[in-house]
């Protein structure tokens, strides 16, 4: 049997329109709620407007 799975993209916005700024700890809590819930981080793309960073797309995935 083929195996099935489902995917989950979370955006994380930046706090600042300059820099990528966002804490640490917030991006370790967001990722470890999910990987207790089952969910595998699979890809980052990083959102660029005009010279800066405005916000990142975590894609995820876990089996059905």
């Amino acid at each position: 049997m083929r195996k099935r799975f489902e995917y989950k993209t979370v955006e994380i916005k930046s706090k600042s329109v300059w820099t990528m700024e966002v804490p640490i700890n917030e991006i370790d809590e967001i990722l470890n709620r999910l990987g207790q819930e089952g969910w595998e981080l699979v890809v980052v793309k990083e959102l660029v407007g005009m010279g800066s960073s405005l916000s990142s797309l975590y894609t995820f995935k876990r089996e059905l």
